[in-house]
């Protein structure tokens, strides 16, 4: 049984649980519209939730730092010694330092509190918060670990706000989630911790217990919700699977205050039959704290619920959606403690995770995590730089023009997921096949290039078509499109290939998942790659 041990929060509203959740309720945000950040100038406006300083540790990056800060006082809570070689520190980022890769920052983080066990980073686009705590969920369950310290945390900059930017996203106003004159997001800035271990490391009585979730992919398009909401309807569903709706509280949703993600969250509710269960929406207070978000709003929940509430969503006012969503500008009573936390993000995906101190976790269906998994590898591919990808592509002898329009990254993907599954397509299926990939240098090959289209005020071109893939869960993305894929899609940021394993072990005892391409994807430039990419199947051993 996994459980909440111990949390903390720093937002620009200020330091912990408490303090924020005070703000809230006065209705209370630091959204303002700004020019600079931390004195790089924005060559347009934007309005955002920024710190006014980042917290400093001498021999650590800003980013650093603020994930160092967040995690101090709920480690010190916690009375744990997480420099045991049975804790994993767990990083959900979506840029982190950006010129450096997160999994760097990630060991210099763990280091700091004297861990030496191989940090996890995860990178699933705006789900990470969410798909950070379905990873723990899984390595705990599966006995690879007793305890793990989630740590979300990402810093606003010119490369990240001129991305939305470039996309038309960004609200020259504060963000109004779910309202008929919603204009648009808002950039924010924010740090989580949420550590979670077994039921023996907690005193509660009633703890909150994390009883699960899932991940899907819209197989629809790398930058656009689903209009038919595929990808988040089946992640509430598999929610609705472990609780039913009439014992959900709330629902916590992505409610970015965009028109096609809260139009598609809302037709996902609809579809699930949730259309009068509350939903709770923080981007109005926050901003759009990227790989924060998942974490952050989970914490504010479950602590808001022990209150006997829901919070406000501020800047609703009139409904805006075609289907109605049960939002209100005012906090509300709750009625139990269970909720599900849904988000959603670039390259289709969606991602929910079930918390409850309401109901107990069923031991029988929890074994299955603890039994082995027998994997059959049925085909596995290789690919270095000496393989040139364009003519590959073409020996394919497949019309797919797409090809041509991706980066690097996705195009060595695309490549070598073709060759591992000719003759083997029998082997996946859309519902229940995952795509679980890694490298360590994140999208630092486009990432390069995206950022010459921004470095002159004066010839300033942001390009939506090259930062969409300044994300690196973006392959696993297209690879969904590409095959129809509705199953799992997670991307993680590592050491090394090795360190990949007992995340492919764990994920492959969720009895969702019957096949996955799985293995390592790194490109740090045009002409510098490799691929080590594996189709297997499972068997649950009896």
């Amino acid at each position: 049984m996994i459980i909440r041990i111990a949390d903390h929060i720093i937002t620009p509203l200020g330091e912990g649980v408490e303090r924020n959740l005070e703000a809230l309720l006065r209705g209370e945000c630091m959204l303002r519209r700004h020019t600079s950040i931390r004195g790089e100038l924005v060559p347009e406006p934007f309005v955002g939730s920024l710190f006014d300083r980042l917290p400093e540790y001498p021999g650590y990056s800003p980013y650093e730092a603020l994930c160092i800060a967040a995690a101090e006082p709920a480690i010190r809570c916690s009375g744990l010694d997480v420099s045991s070689s049975d804790v994993v520190f767990v990083l959900s980022t979506t840029k982190g330092n950006i010129w450096s890769s997160p999994a760097d920052s990630a060991r210099k983080v763990a280091g700091y509190f004297g861990n030496k066990t191989t940090p996890v980073v995860v990178s699933n686009a705006c789900t990470t918060g969410v798909s950070a705590q379905l990873t723990a969920y899984r390595l705990l369950s599966a006995g690879t670990y007793r305890t793990a310290v989630l740590i979300g945390c990402d810093v606003q900059s010119l490369f990240i706000v001129s991305g939305f930017q470039s996309f038309k996203a960004l609200s020259p106003d504060a963000c109004r989630p779910f309202d008929a004159d919603r204009k648009g997001l808002n950039a924010g800035e924010a740090a989580a911790c949420l550590i979670l271990g077994s039921l023996t490391s907690s005193n509660s009585p009633h703890p909150w217990c994390l009883l699960g979730g899932s991940i899907h992919n819209d197989a629809n398009h790398i930058s656009g919700p689903s209009r038919t909401a595929e990808g988040s309807l089946r992640c509430l569903q598999d929610a609705l699977a472990v609780t039913c709706g009439e014992r959900v509280a709330c629902v916590s949703v992505h409610g970015t205050g965009t028109a096609y993600n809260d139009e598609m969250e809302a037709l996902a509710l609809h579809r699930a039959g949730l259309d009068d269960t509350p939903v709770s929406a923080l981007k109005g207070y926050f901003g759009h704290t990227m790989g924060a978000a998942g974490l952050l709003e989970t914490i504010l929940t479950l602590h808001a619920l022990d209150k006997g509430l829901i919070l406000p969503v501020k800047g609703f006012e009139q409904q805006g959606t075609t289907c109605p969503v049960n939002v209100s500008p005012e906090a509300r009573q709750a009625q139990g403690h269970t909720f599900i936390k849904l988000l959603s993000g670039f390259g289709g995906i969606n991602a929910a995770a079930v918390w409850s101190r309401d109901i107990q976790p069923n031991s029988e269906a929890e074994n299955h995590w603890k039994q082995p998994v027998h994997v059959h590898t049925v085909n596995e591919v290789r690919i270095t730089s000496e393989t040139d990808l364009v003519a590959a592509f073409r020996a394919l002898a497949q019309a797919y023009p797409k090809f041509f329009k991706m980066d690097t990254l996705c195009r060595l993907g695309f490549v070598a997921t073709e060759q591992l599954l000719q003759g083997h397509t029998d082997c996946i299926d859309p519902e229940h096949t995952a795509s679980i990939l890694a490298n360590h240098s994140a999208s630092l090959a486009n990432d390069t290039e995206y950022s010459a289209t921004i470095s002159d005020p004066d010839n300033y071109y942001p390009s939506p078509a090259l930062f969409v893939y300044t994300l690196p869960n973006i392959v696993t993305g297209e690879l969904a499109i590409r095959h129809g894929l509705y199953g799992e899609t997670a991307f993680y940021i590592l050491d090394n290939e090795t360190a990949l394993q007992p995340i492919i072990d764990a994920t492959l005892r969720d009895e969702r998942i019957h096949s996955a391409i799985v293995g390592w994807v790194e490109c740090t430039g045009k002409s510098d790659y490799e691929a080590h990419l594996s189709l297997v199947t499972k068997q649950s051993e009896k």
